[in-house]
């Protein structure tokens, strides 16, 4: 009978454990066009406040590496959408409340990071991103995302932030409207997986909330199948 509870437990945990893991090849058209199999597939993001909360960093990782320089036209795009809630939203693509952007276009591993101050009409260029393999890795000081504070730095854990990357007709979208926070020093978080783009906000929010919610269970059942090992299995 223990082993039989302990088992049930252990199974329950499974289905949201597994479903935790994101799918490959889930990029889909950005519009009517059709997806070239060659398209980038983000399979995760690991967003966060380094350099004493000062300094914003994503790092992507695909389903396979990027190929730097992307002879595609357009070549391949990463785009982190920004929110600081200091500064009024703006519509950017489709999707609102945004006022900064994080580019960087695959056109030379020494191609610039590209921060867009919506608003404010203007940009600005940074360091190329650090690619590892099927990683890369975009680091932007919070002076040059959302603006100096007097003593020369800024802290990066107000904003919020969703991402896109593009190829062509191909579209890889994590979240809608920006609303995913940074992980800070304090906090641990796995990494966030991409959903499929959709034309509503709404729905790339849902997609995010399902997804913490989804983590968040598979947590707990897996704490409660581990204590049901210990407790009703075998000694």
């Amino acid at each position: 009978m223990r082993r039989s509870a302990a088992a049930v437990a252990l199974l329950l945990a499974l289905p949201l454990v597994v479903a935790a893991s994101d799918p490959r090849g889930d990029v889909v058209p950005c519009g009517s066009a059709s997806v070239d199999a060659s398209a980038p597939d983000l399979v995760a993001i690991e967003a966060t406040a380094q350099e004493l909360e000062t300094a914003a960093v994503w790092r992507l990782t695909f389903a396979r590496p990027l190929v730097v320089p992307d002879p595609g036209a357009p070549p391949a795009r990463i785009d982190i959408l920004v929110r600081d809630p200091t500064i009024p939203g703006m519509s950017v693509d489709g999707q609102p409340g945004v006022n900064r952007v994080v580019r960087w276009d695959a056109t030379s591993a020494e191609q610039p990071i590209v921060v867009k101050w919506i608003p404010e009409h203007s940009q600005v260029s940074f360091n190329p991103p650090v690619i590892e393999g099927n990683r890369v890795e975009l680091r932007v000081p919070g002076r040059i995302l959302l603006g100096e504070s007097p003593d020369g730095t800024e802290s990066v854990t107000r904003l919020r932030w969703s991402a896109r990357v593009s190829d062509g007709p191909g579209c890889d979208v994590v979240g809608g409207r920006p609303a995913l926070r940074l992980q800070t020093a304090g906090t641990s978080s796995p990494p966030v997986a991409p959903a499929p783009a959709t034309p509503s906000e709404d729905a790339g929010a849902t997609s995010s909330a399902l997804r913490i919610l989804i983590v968040g269970g598979s947590i707990v059942l897996g704490l409660l199948a581990f204590w049901g090992l210990r407790r009703f299995g075998p000694r």
